[in-house]
């Protein structure tokens, strides 16, 4: 991956965004029935996020950028310390 590359946002690199697009959409579909996520001054429902994600719209953008940032800290230790 040249340098160019590393600094854009995943969603621009197509195979990956449709790559996390599908995993964003899995983590969705085992969410509860009755969940509702605050995006921005929005109430979404789960099939809510579910078809912003399928649009891939501005919100469906937003939501793949937080699912990749929480990803990103679990993987990192940020979010959970095993000291």
């Amino acid at each position: 991956m040249s340098d160019t590359q590393a600094n854009q946002p995943i969603y621009q690199d197509p195979e990956l965004a449709d790559y996390l697009k599908k995993l964003v959409l899995a983590r969705i579909g085992v969410m509860p029935q009755g969940l509702e996520v605050a995006v921005g001054d929005s109430h979404l429902s789960k099939q809510e996020l579910y078809e912003h994600v399928v649009q891939s719209d501005e919100i469906g953008q937003e939501i793949m950028e937080a699912e990749l940032e929480f990803l990103q800290d679990m993987a990192s230790g940020a979010i959970y310390d095993y000291e």
